[in-house]
Protein backbone atom coordinates (compact mmCIF):
# COMPACT_ATOMS: atom_id res chain seq x y z
CA UNK A 1 0.00 0.00 0.00
CA UNK A 2 1.32 3.41 -0.96
CA UNK A 3 2.08 5.91 1.82
CA UNK A 4 1.64 9.68 1.68
CA UNK A 5 3.87 11.82 3.90
CA UNK A 6 1.83 14.83 4.97
CA UNK A 7 4.18 17.72 5.72
CA UNK A 8 2.57 20.75 7.34
CA UNK A 9 2.53 22.87 10.47
CA UNK A 10 1.00 21.58 13.69
CA UNK A 11 -0.16 24.73 15.44
CA UNK A 12 -3.77 25.27 16.46
CA UNK A 13 -5.88 25.54 13.31
CA UNK A 14 -3.21 23.82 11.20
CA UNK A 15 -3.37 20.57 13.18
CA UNK A 16 -7.14 20.21 12.74
CA UNK A 17 -6.96 20.67 8.96
CA UNK A 18 -4.07 18.19 8.76
CA UNK A 19 -6.21 15.61 10.55
CA UNK A 20 -9.04 16.12 8.04
CA UNK A 21 -6.61 15.65 5.13
CA UNK A 22 -5.17 12.51 6.72
CA UNK A 23 -8.62 10.97 7.14
CA UNK A 24 -9.57 11.88 3.56
CA UNK A 25 -6.43 10.27 2.11
CA UNK A 26 -6.92 7.09 4.15
CA UNK A 27 -10.68 6.71 3.71
CA UNK A 28 -11.23 7.92 0.13
CA UNK A 29 -7.98 6.92 -1.58
CA UNK A 30 -7.14 3.90 0.63
CA UNK A 31 -3.54 5.01 1.04
CA UNK A 32 -1.50 5.24 4.20
CA UNK A 33 -0.89 8.77 5.43
CA UNK A 34 1.82 9.74 7.91
CA UNK A 35 1.01 12.94 9.80
CA UNK A 36 3.39 13.97 12.59
CA UNK A 37 0.96 15.51 15.05
CA UNK A 38 3.61 16.68 17.49
CA UNK A 39 7.34 16.83 18.00
CA UNK A 40 8.45 16.21 21.56
CA UNK A 41 12.05 15.07 21.41
CA UNK A 42 14.83 13.28 19.58
CA UNK A 43 12.95 9.98 19.15
CA UNK A 44 9.98 11.77 17.57
CA UNK A 45 12.23 13.58 15.09
CA UNK A 46 13.92 10.31 14.15
CA UNK A 47 10.51 8.71 13.59
CA UNK A 48 9.60 11.55 11.23
CA UNK A 49 12.77 11.18 9.16
CA UNK A 50 12.36 7.38 9.06
CA UNK A 51 8.80 7.64 7.73
CA UNK A 52 9.79 10.35 5.27
CA UNK A 53 12.62 8.23 3.85
CA UNK A 54 10.17 5.37 3.15
CA UNK A 55 7.27 7.44 1.84
CA UNK A 56 5.99 7.03 -1.74
CA UNK A 57 4.19 10.36 -2.08
CA UNK A 58 4.94 13.75 -0.50
CA UNK A 59 2.25 16.33 0.26
CA UNK A 60 3.61 19.77 1.26
CA UNK A 61 1.30 22.37 2.82
CA UNK A 62 2.79 25.79 3.57
CA UNK A 63 0.55 27.53 6.12
CA UNK A 64 0.85 31.29 6.67
CA UNK A 65 1.37 32.28 10.29
CA UNK A 66 1.00 35.58 12.06
CA UNK A 67 4.39 37.25 12.37
CA UNK A 68 5.70 37.57 15.90
CA UNK A 69 8.99 38.91 17.28
CA UNK A 70 11.82 36.42 16.74
CA UNK A 71 9.48 34.13 14.81
CA UNK A 72 8.78 33.29 11.16
CA UNK A 73 5.52 33.18 9.26
CA UNK A 74 6.18 29.58 8.19
CA UNK A 75 6.81 26.20 9.82
CA UNK A 76 10.59 25.66 9.72
CA UNK A 77 10.14 21.92 10.32
CA UNK A 78 7.92 21.67 7.24
CA UNK A 79 10.54 23.33 5.03
CA UNK A 80 13.25 21.05 6.43
CA UNK A 81 11.10 18.04 5.54
CA UNK A 82 10.64 19.44 2.04
CA UNK A 83 14.42 19.70 1.61
CA UNK A 84 14.89 16.10 2.80
CA UNK A 85 12.16 14.84 0.47
CA UNK A 86 13.95 16.44 -2.48
CA UNK A 87 17.32 15.08 -1.37
CA UNK A 88 15.93 11.56 -0.94
CA UNK A 89 14.56 11.48 -4.45
CA UNK A 90 10.81 11.65 -3.88
CA UNK A 91 9.48 12.72 -7.26
CA UNK A 92 5.72 12.42 -6.68
CA UNK A 93 5.13 15.67 -4.81
CA UNK A 94 2.24 18.14 -4.50
CA UNK A 95 2.86 21.53 -2.90
CA UNK A 96 0.27 23.97 -1.54
CA UNK A 97 0.89 27.50 -0.29
CA UNK A 98 -1.56 29.61 1.68
CA UNK A 99 -2.81 32.77 -0.02
CA UNK A 100 -0.71 35.82 0.86
CA UNK A 101 2.41 33.86 1.81
CA UNK A 102 5.67 34.48 -0.04
CA UNK A 103 8.00 31.59 -0.89
CA UNK A 104 10.79 30.96 1.61
CA UNK A 105 13.81 28.67 1.68
CA UNK A 106 14.12 26.16 -1.16
CA UNK A 107 10.73 27.18 -2.52
CA UNK A 108 12.34 30.47 -3.55
CA UNK A 109 14.81 28.69 -5.83
CA UNK A 110 13.00 25.60 -7.11
CA UNK A 111 10.39 25.52 -9.86
CA UNK A 112 7.78 23.98 -7.55
CA UNK A 113 4.86 26.30 -8.39
CA UNK A 114 2.83 25.62 -5.24
CA UNK A 115 -0.95 25.70 -5.53
CA UNK A 116 -2.47 28.69 -3.71
CA UNK A 117 -5.16 27.88 -1.15
CA UNK A 118 -7.46 29.29 1.48
CA UNK A 119 -8.06 27.20 4.58
CA UNK A 120 -11.79 26.85 3.87
CA UNK A 121 -11.09 25.04 0.57
CA UNK A 122 -7.82 23.27 1.33
CA UNK A 123 -9.20 19.76 1.89
CA UNK A 124 -11.18 19.89 -1.36
CA UNK A 125 -8.15 21.23 -3.28
CA UNK A 126 -5.99 18.39 -1.96
CA UNK A 127 -8.65 15.86 -2.98
CA UNK A 128 -8.89 17.33 -6.51
CA UNK A 129 -5.12 17.43 -7.00
CA UNK A 130 -4.58 13.84 -5.79
CA UNK A 131 -7.19 12.70 -8.32
CA UNK A 132 -5.67 14.81 -11.08
CA UNK A 133 -2.18 13.43 -10.41
CA UNK A 134 -3.49 9.86 -10.30
CA UNK A 135 -2.04 8.97 -6.92
CA UNK A 136 -3.15 5.47 -5.94
CA UNK A 137 -2.45 2.78 -3.38
CA UNK A 138 -0.73 0.45 -5.87
CA UNK A 139 2.24 2.76 -6.45
CA UNK A 140 5.54 2.41 -4.64
CA UNK A 141 8.97 3.95 -5.07
CA UNK A 142 10.48 1.08 -3.08
CA UNK A 143 10.24 -2.64 -3.89
CA UNK A 144 7.60 -3.68 -6.45
CA UNK A 145 6.81 -7.06 -7.98
CA UNK A 146 6.46 -6.31 -11.69
CA UNK A 147 6.10 -9.69 -13.41
CA UNK A 148 5.78 -13.43 -12.95
CA UNK A 149 7.60 -15.63 -15.45
CA UNK A 150 7.82 -19.42 -15.84
CA UNK A 151 10.86 -21.33 -17.02
CA UNK A 152 10.56 -22.85 -20.51
CA UNK A 153 8.09 -25.74 -20.66
CA UNK A 154 10.37 -27.76 -22.95
CA UNK A 155 13.52 -27.28 -20.82
CA UNK A 156 12.99 -28.60 -17.32
CA UNK A 157 15.33 -27.48 -14.54
CA UNK A 158 17.34 -29.96 -12.50
CA UNK A 159 17.07 -28.47 -9.02
CA UNK A 160 18.91 -29.63 -5.92
CA UNK A 161 19.29 -28.22 -2.42
CA UNK A 162 19.71 -29.41 1.16
CA UNK A 163 16.48 -31.45 0.91
CA UNK A 164 17.24 -33.41 -2.27
CA UNK A 165 17.02 -33.25 -6.06
CA UNK A 166 14.15 -32.98 -8.54
CA UNK A 167 13.29 -32.16 -12.16
CA UNK A 168 11.04 -29.10 -12.28
CA UNK A 169 9.38 -26.22 -14.05
CA UNK A 170 9.80 -23.09 -11.92
CA UNK A 171 7.80 -19.82 -11.74
CA UNK A 172 9.82 -16.70 -10.86
CA UNK A 173 8.63 -13.41 -9.38
CA UNK A 174 10.62 -10.35 -10.47
CA UNK A 175 11.14 -7.52 -7.99
CA UNK A 176 12.34 -4.01 -8.88
CA UNK A 177 13.91 -1.49 -6.52
CA UNK A 178 12.46 1.84 -7.64
CA UNK A 179 14.69 3.84 -5.32
CA UNK A 180 17.42 6.00 -6.85
CA UNK A 181 19.22 6.71 -3.59
CA UNK A 182 19.64 3.43 -1.68
CA UNK A 183 19.96 -0.34 -2.17
CA UNK A 184 17.48 -2.77 -0.62
CA UNK A 185 19.86 -4.70 1.63
CA UNK A 186 19.16 -8.28 2.80
CA UNK A 187 15.86 -8.53 0.95
CA UNK A 188 13.91 -11.70 1.76
CA UNK A 189 10.69 -13.19 0.40
CA UNK A 190 8.15 -15.51 2.02
CA UNK A 191 4.81 -16.94 0.98
CA UNK A 192 2.38 -15.56 3.54
CA UNK A 193 -0.91 -17.13 2.45
CA UNK A 194 -2.73 -18.92 -0.37
CA UNK A 195 -6.13 -17.88 -1.73
CA UNK A 196 -8.51 -20.25 -3.50
CA UNK A 197 -9.85 -18.14 -6.37
CA UNK A 198 -12.93 -20.35 -6.75
CA UNK A 199 -14.07 -20.01 -3.13
CA UNK A 200 -12.18 -16.93 -1.91
CA UNK A 201 -10.88 -18.94 1.04
CA UNK A 202 -7.46 -17.82 2.32
CA UNK A 203 -5.13 -20.08 4.30
CA UNK A 204 -1.79 -19.38 5.91
CA UNK A 205 1.13 -21.16 4.28
CA UNK A 206 2.60 -23.84 6.56
CA UNK A 207 6.08 -23.10 5.20
CA UNK A 208 6.80 -19.45 5.99
CA UNK A 209 10.60 -19.71 5.71
CA UNK A 210 12.60 -17.65 3.21
CA UNK A 211 12.34 -18.38 -0.52
CA UNK A 212 15.41 -18.81 -2.72
CA UNK A 213 16.64 -16.05 -5.02
CA UNK A 214 17.28 -17.20 -8.58
CA UNK A 215 20.81 -17.69 -9.80
CA UNK A 216 22.49 -17.69 -6.39
CA UNK A 217 22.95 -19.81 -3.31
CA UNK A 218 21.12 -18.27 -0.39
CA UNK A 219 17.94 -16.58 0.70
CA UNK A 220 19.07 -12.94 1.15
CA UNK A 221 19.55 -10.52 -1.74
CA UNK A 222 20.77 -6.93 -2.14
CA UNK A 223 18.83 -5.18 -4.91
CA UNK A 224 20.65 -2.05 -6.00
CA UNK A 225 18.94 1.24 -6.95
CA UNK A 226 16.92 0.97 -10.18
CA UNK A 227 17.86 -2.74 -10.42
CA UNK A 228 15.82 -5.93 -10.17
CA UNK A 229 16.05 -9.57 -9.11
CA UNK A 230 13.90 -12.71 -9.25
CA UNK A 231 13.10 -15.33 -6.64
CA UNK A 232 11.60 -18.79 -7.05
CA UNK A 233 7.92 -18.37 -6.27
CA UNK A 234 6.95 -22.02 -6.70
CA UNK A 235 7.67 -25.12 -8.78
CA UNK A 236 5.95 -28.16 -10.28
CA UNK A 237 7.94 -31.40 -10.19
CA UNK A 238 8.13 -34.33 -12.55
CA UNK A 239 6.59 -37.43 -10.95
CA UNK A 240 5.43 -35.61 -7.78
CA UNK A 241 1.94 -34.09 -7.79
CA UNK A 242 1.42 -30.68 -6.25
CA UNK A 243 3.07 -27.27 -6.02
CA UNK A 244 6.40 -26.95 -4.17
CA UNK A 245 8.53 -24.15 -2.72
CA UNK A 246 12.30 -23.58 -2.86
CA UNK A 247 12.55 -22.49 0.75
CA UNK A 248 15.04 -22.52 3.59
CA UNK A 249 12.97 -25.04 5.59
CA UNK A 250 15.23 -27.93 6.59
CA UNK A 251 12.60 -30.65 6.28
CA UNK A 252 11.42 -33.06 3.60
CA UNK A 253 9.58 -31.03 0.94
CA UNK A 254 5.80 -31.28 1.02
CA UNK A 255 3.49 -29.66 -1.58
CA UNK A 256 1.83 -26.43 -0.46
CA UNK A 257 -1.06 -27.16 -2.88
CA UNK A 258 -2.11 -30.73 -3.67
Amino acid sequence: MATVFLSCGQRKGEREIAGQIQQMVQNEFKMGCYNAESIQGFDDVMSITKNLSKADYYLFIDFKRERAPDDLEISVFTHQEFALARAWGITEMIAFQEKGLKSHGMLSYLLVHPIEFTRARLVELVREEIRRKGWNNNYSRNLVVFKIEASASDRLISFSDHTGQSLERVWFLWVRNHREDRPAYDTVAILHSITNEATGEKTRCLDSSYLKWAGQMGFHKTIFPQDWAAFSAFAIRVGQPGVFLHSAADVQRQPIIN
